[in-house]
């Protein structure tokens, strides 16, 4: 693979008589002499794969949304690139003029910013332009006694950055250019003058350049905070000496770097731009309006526009976004914001350590501090007071982890991640009920490319569709007449693929469902084979001349007599779904075919319907009668089915080769998964479906576990016991064919098992609309629409599978249809159970997924670290996430009375089933209210020492 990669540098240098950022009316002094020329200074990389971005780094305090905007759009009309591709970056140079309208910085020069876009745009397009066969080589050279945290020395140490990062980039064997990144605030001004001294990385680039003639140096600023030069500020003389000195060593230090750099590993080229949901901290209108009346001059111009704002109703949020940039091994991380170097260590642990975290990207917002700026002892300083300058209202406390699940969601977007379904989250939309697009009552492909920023902002990784093949829609679309066409109601091949094209827009992946076992008895492989015992498609399909005692779950035996040819039929569910011969080598070979035509069209992975059922005893014998009923109180199944002991109709040992093959196609397309529909059973017996090669067999057993803290730990330690060396389980706690969770549990129970969902060390898959906490609703015979309910003692699953409430207007939001056309009637409770609503309740079900989402992207621990279950009661089920240094408790009690619980550790809550905030926690008595859960962050563990 050929890595390509182009330098461009413009002069941003201001004339004479423009104000530095820097010494604005903040700092209550002007200065307007640049110590040294200012420049855009741009990387362009291309990969042999086809991906490609452009990074501009510019000598500026900051660059606003408006210039980055202007910028953008030059470079992708000169170029042709696509805006995503295309990433302005700042130094937080203070010694440049200011571009960001805010306060305390002093207004921008408007001739001087007028310029500014065709500057640095024309410095992005030279890269472009100068693209060349490239080698790059990389390395970290230390730099001691450089830099101190100003804001929390004592506390935390390892903030500072290792050394500076030095990538060398060779054309025709010879140095072409370099970047270089440093976590460090870069300026050294005077405390007496005037004057600005500059920025040091600046001065060292030019030193570097001047050793190297006919090289370009680009210097990526690293996260900040407070971290500063050990010497920073000073008398003009002083200041002087310790910029030419930082200089100098920073300079030896790149010089080192291009010297002993060793090959990248890898040239996989990658770019990915996620926006960011956040809000801000509670305010009261009232106060803001007196500390406009009564602050100073800055608080005055900036409360000013804020308070107007937020009278007039309007939201004072801006979009906050994040780059993600990969080069080989690295990740690159640039937000919009200035990003505290907790929040980088956070990313790094969770990323590894080729993850960068850059600050003042894409037009800056200002302050994103981590906790500690909040808490005591942190000294007094305006970034905590007004962490987005630009409207003088804090973000909400817990930001960094906004911030830090967004940048790991944006990494794991660029594709570097094959085993991404390990932690991620998955949506089972059920398609019939999540949104109607195209108005006719049915929910479609169309409803969910609507609801796609909902999803991601709920913190969802993939989306499993459900069926949305041809079908008469018997069996919600199970029942398929066409695997290689869409259903009409449910849209067109074309609509898939731009479900395909949005979802993966917004990092979210893309889960079909693979019905193998069956197909609608309107299939024309099943027409062909019912039309004569010599069609060469007879074989396809199951048929005996005699029928044996096997029991389907819709009631009534699996065999249909069909007269016609005087033979019957095999059909585990309906009698409209005949079931498929997998012994037949045409079969599976069609069956395959049918698995990478999905795959070709950008599916993710496949969901695998009846997965244990695909082989069944090939000498058909009868299953023996259960003892005392087979009844599963959990499932929605006839009677009839719970008559026998189903050991001849399922889990046949032959499935396992079966499964391998569908693992085998699924491995010919990178970072695809394969998760498998089976049974509950036990888990020795779940865990074979691993050795059959399925990434994720659903262990349904947790399913069909009654609701009390001792019998979960022995499922869990069951399931973890289990699960093969290398293996990842997958847990759901809803499905489609179950009664809904909150009906089962109730609400309080209910967000309980929310916490436990997104908490094991497992993939959680989410049925849509548990997390409004959404119920069964009674659905009219008349209105039914499950077949399985149709035959005599059937049951249907219908008040499962009612649309999900997006407002609390007609028809909640899901169809603009007239009631009686819809899918199934909605929720009897829409008013309050919508998304709008519960969005606006901070106490809600869906914030409460939402928190638990973002906490769980923010974790290492909860994403994939180790699970240890220890110190539960019998009322508590306990356990401990851990991985590196970061460790999270939860504790979940299953009851309806509160319950004390021993603990050993100090920490912090950070989220709670029954109250909303972040509060201490010290080792001693714990108590834990009547259906709380909570989620502790372990700072100390007493029983480690």
């Amino acid at each position: 693979m050929t890595l390509r990669i182009g330098f461009g540098r413009t002069d941003l240098t201001p004339p004479l008589g423009v104000e530095l950022a820097g010494f604005g009316p903040f700092l209550r002094r002007r200065a307007t002499s640049v110590h040294a020329p200012l420049y855009a200074r741009a990387l362009a990389v291309a990969g042999e794969d086809g991906g490609r971005w452009v990074l501009v780094s510019c000598d500026l305090l900051g660059v606003s949304a408006a210039v980055v905007d202007e910028v953008v759009a030059r470079v992708a009309d000169a170029t042709g690139w696509r805006p995503d591709e295309i990433v302005v970056h700042a130094t937080h140079n203070h010694s440049g003029p200011g571009t960001v309208e805010n306060v305390g910085w002093g207004a921008p020069d408007e001739l001087y910013v007028a310029r500014l876009p065709a500057l640095i745009a024309a410095a992005c397009v030279d890269a472009v332009r100068a693209l060349a066969p490239a080698a790059v080589r990389h390395a970290v050279v230390p730099l001691e006694e450089f830099a101190h945290n100003r804001m929390l020395p004592s506390r935390d140490p390892a903030l500072l950055d290792e050394g500076v990062h030095v990538l060398r980039v060779d054309h025709d064997g010879a140095l072409a250019g370099f970047v270089a990144s440093y976590s460090c605030h870069p300026v050294i001004c005077c405390e007496e003058t005037s004057a600005v001294h500059g920025d040091f990385p600046g001065e060292a680039l030019r030193l570097v350049e001047a050793a190297h003639p006919g090289a370009t140096g680009v210097f990526l600023q690293g996260a900040l905070g407070d971290i500063n030069p050990l010497y920073a500020h000073g008398p003009a003389d002083e200041s002087m000496v310790a910029l030419e000195q930082y200089a100098g060593r920073f300079a030896d230090a790149v010089l080192s770097g291009l010297g002993s750099a060793a090959p990248l590993a890898g040239d996989a080229v990658a770019v990915v731009k996620q926006e960011i949901p956040y809000e801000l901290a509670p305010y009261d209108l009232d106060e803001l309006r007196k500390r406009r009346d009564e602050g100073d001059d800055v608080t005055y111009l900036s409360l000013r526009r804020t308070v107007a704002a937020l009278e007039d109703g309007r939201d004072v949020r801006r979009p906050l976004w994040v780059h993600a940039l990969r080069l080989g091994p690295l990740t690159l991380l640039g937000y919009n914001v200035e990003v505290f170097h907790g929040i980088k260590r956070r990313l790094r642990d969770a990323l590894g350590e080729h993850c960068l975290v850059l600050s003042t990207t894409n037009g800056w917002l200002g302050y994103a501090p981590t906790h500690d700026a909040y808490e005591p002892p942190a000294d007094p300083y305006p970034a905590y007071e007004v962490p987005i300058i630009a409207c003088h209202l804090p973000f909400r406390p817990d930001i960094e982890d906004d911030l830090v699940a967004a940048g790991v969601r944006a990494a794991g977007r660029l594709g570097a991640d094959s085993q991404w379904w390990r932690g991620a989250v998955v949506y089972e939309c059920h398609l019939p009920s999540f949104r109607d697009g195209s108005g006719d009552g049915i929910g479609d492909l169309e409803g969910l490319i609507e609801g796609l920023d909902y999803l991601r902002d709920l913190g969802v990784d993939a989306v499993w569709t459900g069926p949305f093949y041809r079908s008469p829609l018997l069996d919600q679309g199970f029942d398929v007449a066409d695997y290689l066409d869409v259903e009409p109601v449910f849209g067109t091949l074309a609509t898939f693929d731009r479900l395909i094209e949005a979802a993966h827009e917004r990092g979210i992946r893309v889960i079909v469902d693979y019905i193998p076992n069956h197909t609608s008895d309107q299939h024309p492989w099943f027409v062909a084979s019912r039309s004569s015992r010599d069609d060469p498609k007879r074989d396809w399909y199951v048929w005996r001349d005699q029928p044996n005692n096997w029991t389907s779950e819709a009631g009534g035996s699996v065999w249909e007599y069909d007269p016609s040819t005087g033979q019957y039929y095999l059909h585990s569910h309906l009698v409209e779904q005949p079931d498929l011969n997998w012994r037949n080598p045409e079969v599976r070979k069609a069956l395959l075919d049918v698995l990478r035509f999905w795959l070709d069209r950008g599916a993710d992975g496949v969901r695998i319907d009846v997965a244990h059922m695909l082989m069944k005893d090939p000498e058909f014998r009868d299953n023996p009668p259960a003892p005392g009923g087979n009844h599963n109180e959990f499932d929605l199944q006839h009677p009839d089915f719970g008559t026998q002991l189903h050991v001849h109709d399922r889990r046949h040992p032959d499935t396992f080769a079966a499964l391998a093959e569908i693992r085998a196609v699924a491995d010919e397309y990178a970072g695809r998964v394969t998760i498998a529909e089976i049974e509950a059973m036990p888990w020795a017996d779940w865990a074979e479906y691993y050795a059959a090669g399925m990434h994720l067999p659903f262990p349904f057993r947790l399913l069909e576990t009654r609701w009390r803290a001792d019998l979960l730990r022995a499922e869990l330690d069951g399931l973890y016991a289990a699960l093969p060396d290398g293996a990842w389980p997958i847990v759901a706690l809803g499905n489609h064919d179950r009664v809904r969770l909150a009906t089962r549990l109730g609400p309080a129970q209910a967000r309980v098992a929310a916490v436990l969902l997104l908490t094991l060390a497992a993939t959680p898959c989410l049925l849509y609309a548990d997390e409004l906490g959404l119920t069964d609703q009674p659905v009219p015979v008349e209105r039914q629409r499950d077949y399985f309910a149709r035959t005599h003692g059937g049951v249907s699953r219908d008040p499962s599978r009612t649309p999900l409430p997006w407002t609390g207007g007609v028809n909640g939001g899901f169809s603009s249809a007239a009631e009686k056309q819809l899918w199934l009637p909605v929720a009897h409770d829409v008013a309050t159970l919508n998304v709008e609503a519960q969005l606006r309740d901070p106490a809600s079900m869906l914030r409460l997924y939402r928190a638990l989402a973002r906490l769980r992207h923010a974790s290492p621990a909860l994403r994939r670290g180790s699970i240890a279950f220890a110190g539960g009661t019998e009322s508590v089920l306990a356990y401990t996430r851990a991985a590196g240094g970061d460790r999270k408790l939860v504790l979940l009690n299953l009851t309806d009375r509160p319950a004390t619980v021993p603990l050993s550790v100090d920490g912090r809550v950070l989220l709670s089933t029954v109250s909303v905030g972040i509060r201490p926690v010290a080792a001693g008595e714990f108590e834990l209210a009547a259906g709380e859960a909570v989620v502790i962050d372990v700072e100390r563990d007493h029983a480690d020492h």
